[in-house]
């Protein structure tokens, strides 16, 4: 797996190839920048998909209390 230090060397490697010392900082830093922006979406987008097991509990609980009640009427 790319770590962020291997993907800003690389970008790094190839800023300087381009402009120099200037563009090795700079795509440098944004690669490094947009590696943990990547990261944290992934893990907020599974965390988000991902229901507690205590809401599906809750839903089904209340799914049942509902048919129950309307099977007492």
């Amino acid at each position: 797996m790319l770590g962020p230090l291997t993907v800003g060397k690389k970008a790094a490697k190839f800023g300087y190839r381009k402009f120099g010392k200037f563009g090795a900082v700079v795509f440098g830093a944004v690669a490094v920048g947009g590696y943990f922006a990547a990261k944290r979406k992934v893990k907020s987008m599974m965390a988000g998909d991902q229901p507690s097991v205590d809401e599906n509990e809750n839903t089904e609980d209340t799914e049942t209390g509902t048919e129950q009640s309307q099977q007492a009427e």
